[in-house]
Parts: structure tokens; sequence; C-alpha cells
């Protein structure tokens, strides 16, 4: 009679839908990858993490590489997503909640974004400068659509947040490498984006 090894036995009693397994796998290795450098996390981390087969990784993802890719990639959801404070709210009280948001998802995945924002303004990979450029991209019309009522959706105002983006990724990197604290980044954000929306892209438009 064949038996089952203990480590077996949740593999084959519990059977989600391919969505909810791949989020399942998602979510553990975003776990290790804000712990430690994607680069020291296997395939066979993530599958212990996950309480899957090390099989059902690479049958979602391929390999490390891929897996990193797709946490990035729903990071950079995560990152336009969360800052959800618009019109509703005073821009005084909008833009501390929003930052703030930002900077939380960041800080819950220190070492992924550190991986990401460590190349300073270039990306050797091809795969992953898109994935950044899509998530720019993506902020960039969160950040059009929050902001409606101070700002007009125009090639200047765009060209404005995207040199304001740039801004606020090498702020963001000083804060994750331990050069300034959070409160201090925190606080230089507000308070450039706040005159960026109200004197600089009005100058501009001028």
């Amino acid at each position: 009679m064949t038996h089952l090894k203990p480590a077996e036995e949740p593999l084959r009693a519990k059977r989600l839908p391919p969505d909810e397994r791949r989020e399942q796998i998602l979510s553990a290795a975003r776990t290790l990858f804000s712990e430690r450098p994607f680069t020291s996390v296997s395939t066979a981390d993530v599958a212990e993490a996950a309480g899957v087969a090390r099989s059902l990784v690479h049958h979602y993802f391929g390999g490390i590489r891929e897996l990193f890719f797709g946490v990035v990639a729903t990071g950079g959801l995560a990152l336009a997503d969360v800052r959800s404070a618009g019109p509703e709210l005073p821009l005084d009280e909008r833009l501390p909640y929003n930052v703030a948001a930002g900077l939380d998802v960041v800080g819950e995945n220190r070492e992924t974004w550190l991986a990401v924002l460590g190349h300073g303004p270039g990306l050797d990979d091809p795969d992953l400068n898109a994935l950044v450029q899509a998530g720019i991209e993506r902020n960039l019309e969160r950040t059009l659509a929050v902001n409606a009522d101070v700002i007009r959706d125009t090639p200047m105002t765009r060209f404005a947040l995207r040199c304001f983006n740039a801004f606020a990724l090498e702020a963001t990197r000083s804060w994750l490498r331990g050069e300034r604290t959070r409160e201090e980044t925190e606080r230089l954000l507000v308070t450039a984006f706040r005159h960026v929306l109200l004197e600089t892209i009005p100058a501009l438009e001028d």
C-alpha cells in the first residue's frame, strides 16, 4: 500500500482555479521578495511558502525571473490603485494621503523595489524596463484622474508629470537605501508635488 507523504496531502486535497492558484504563488513570492533580494530566492522556496509543488511554480511562471517580473507588474498596479483620493478631498488632504499610500506599498515590498529602482535611471533588462515604463504610464493616468480638478490633460502636463515621476523615484530610492527617512521623503514629495500642480504646470500652460 502506497502512503502519501504528509507534505503531499494538501497539494492533492485542495484544487484551486488557475487564477487563484497563480495569485497564491504570487503572494508567496511577494513576501519572499520583500524579505531578501530575488536573486537569493529559488522556485523551491516559493513553492514551499505557497504550499504547492515546485512544478506548479514552473507551470505558471517558468522560472524565478518571470515570477519576479510578475510581482513587479502587480506591484505597479497596486502603486497606482492605492492612490485613490481624488477631487472629493481638498488638495491639502489628498496629496499627503496619496503620497503616504504609495510609500506604504513600496515600503511593504522594499527588496523588490530596490531591485528595480536600484538600477538608477536606466535598466539593463529590456523586459524589466518595459514593465517599469508601463507602471509609470499607469501612475501618470491615475495622477491625471485624481487631480482633474486642478490640472488638465495636455501634452505639457504629461511632460511635467513624467519629469516629476523621475524626481519621485530618486527620492524614493534614497529612502529605501537608508539615506533619508520616510518622514523626510514624504514631506519632500508632498511639498514638491503641490508646487508642480498649482504653480509649475499652470505656468507652463500660459
